[in-house]
């Protein structure tokens, strides 16, 4: 069973998230922000890491930098999830990103980028 962790100040984002990816075969582990998801993905390091952008103190820029640069966690696929209208796809791929999602979603969608 892959290990997935979820990054993400949303609660109802974690909830659902949590509860479709449970049902699809994944173990979740959450982060509710970037400093604890910098923290637990260096602990744990899960298998796939989805990671919101617009998140306070840390952003999700910042946390991908973080993990790209750390030799424990470099290789870990990272999924950018974002609400942003704008196409920013190019500066997450710039800065490592295996993924990109504007929400809201589909969750076919999204299934389909964690699964590359």
């Amino acid at each position: 069973m892959a290990r997935l962790l979820l990054i993400d100040d949303d609660h109802d984002t974690m909830r659902i998230l949590e509860a479709k990816l449970t049902d699809a075969g994944y173990q979740i582990l959450q982060a509710r922000d970037g400093k604890e998801g910098l923290e637990r993905a260096r602990l744990i390091r899960p298998d796939i890491i989805l990671l919101d952008v617009m998140m306070p103190e840390l952003d999700g820029l910042s946390v991908l930098k973080h993990l790209k640069f750390d030799p424990l966690t470099e290789s870990i696929p990272v999924v950018i999830m974002t609400a942003k209208g704008e196409k920013l796809e190019g500066v997450f791929k710039m800065e490592g990103a295996a993924g990109y999602l504007t929400k809201p979603f589909v969750f076919a969608d999204l299934l389909e980028q964690v699964k590359k």
